[in-house]
């Protein structure tokens, strides 16, 4: 999937910007064309399909190259960054990617280390070859595609592997068969957590252009999004938190999205009250791959009280500790099911148990949903 759309992007959008970090620029066409060369150095360092390429480097340019270079190859991208390389020990990589400084040394794996300089232009070194990458292979939608981590909050981090299938579903949901329809975003999370790795198809296909800080602050974040005139300011809670705490001018804001933990209602009624525009509260767990959110049409209120309903293709269920299915206003579990859900965990660890039978997925939260079908989020189980 993303070999297509890497190609029909750079065909119908050139030299827009993909990536930006700081005065370093990406075009839709370099994305293409540098993955290309990358993927025929993997191919000819010997990776294959179904090989986990790991990813140890810093967010930018570099990152988002190799991670559609690995799908062109139909390898499997594991993005771990730079800030948590004891992930290393849960993957089995065929090759390591990373930058200097970032990794001690590792005998027995193939490292490759970029010659990254932060501002500098793009330099992927000896890992490009100047030709075309092998031809691909018949398409399977349930090949692995990338795998990503969960934080680690409620216990050792989990690698959540999703595939061509969930890729498409979270595709069609965001982008549907519109192309070219995004608009320019700062992203907030590390390039390998869940809302950037599994939605760069919809990134692609809407020529969304995206603004990657390589370190998040507040003072950062802001200078981008004034710079650069970006209507939507997306964050966890803390981030739009800290963003509040600056007491900047945005006057180009249209909407703000709150993701990651429930947002407390008084920090969803400042953001209103700060910058008069409409604030949605959303909801996801990492192995759901899509959530719930409250939409800029709704009533204000709701994103102070609730995290949304239900979207198109993905159900909510409440259930006791027993499994029964609860009535509105019961509190229980929260589970989740889409086309979405992960395909399971990376190496032992099990998932028997995160999964019900029918295909929902235990997100270990604990809420209701009321009369009007809300989902109220109130701790976890």
């Amino acid at each position: 999937m993303l070999r297509l759309l890497a190609g029909e992007a750079a065909r119908r959008f050139g030299g827009r910007a993909a990536v930006v970090t700081g005065s370093t620029v990406l075009t839709f066409a370099d994305l293409d064309r540098l993955s290309d060369q990358v993927a025929a150095g993997l191919a000819h360092r010997g990776t294959r399909v179904g090989d986990v390429v790991a990813l140890a480097l810093p967010d930018g340019p570099e990152f988002v190259i190799c991670y559609v270079a690995a799908a062109k190859i139909d390898a499997v991208t594991a993005g771990i960054g730079t800030e948590r390389p004891e992930l290393l020990a849960r993957l089995d990589p065929a090759i390591v990617i990373t930058a200097p400084g970032v990794l001690p040394p590792l005998p027995g794996l193939d490292v490759v280390t970029l010659p990254i300089v932060r501002g500098g232009p793009v330099r992927l070194g000896s890992l490009c070859r100047r030709e075309p990458p092998p031809p691909p292979f018949p398409p399977d939608p349930a090949r692995p595609v990338v795998i990503t981590f969960t934080s680690g909050r409620t216990g050792p981090p989990k690698g959540v592997v999703f595939g061509n299938k969930q890729l498409e579903a979270i595709r069609a949901h965001g982008a549907g068969t519109r192309w070219g329809t995004g608009d320019a975003r700062l992203v907030p999370h590390p390039l390998g957590r869940l809302g950037f790795a599994t939605r760069l198809p919809m990134f692609l296909q809407t020529g969304r252009t995206c603004h990657v800080l390589p370190e998040w602050s507040p003072d950062a974040a802001v200078k981008v999004i004034r710079e650069h005139g970006i209507g939507v300011l997306n964050g966890t809670p803390y981030q739009l938190s800290r963003i509040l705490t600056c007491g900047a001018d945005l006057p180009d804001l249209a909407l703000i999205l709150s993701a990651g933990a429930p947002a407390p209602p008084k920090l969803i009624r400042a953001l209103r009250d700060r910058y008069r525009v409409p604030v949605c509260n959303r909801y996801i767990c990492p192995e759901a791959g899509l959530g719930l959110g409250t939409r800029p049409d709704d009533p204000p209120e709701d994103a102070e009280v609730c995290v949304g309903r239900p979207r198109d293709g993905v159900d909510v269920s409440i259930r006791s500790a027993d499994g029964r299915v609860l009535s509105d206003e019961d509190e229980g579990e929260v589970l989740l099911r889409s086309e979405a859900v992960m395909s399971g965990y990376v190496g032992k660890n099990t998932d028997h148990a995160v999964f019900a039978r029918d295909g929902f997925i235990r997100t270990g939260d604990r809420g209701y949903l009321d009369h009007t079908g809300r989902l109220h989020l109130v701790g976890r189980v």
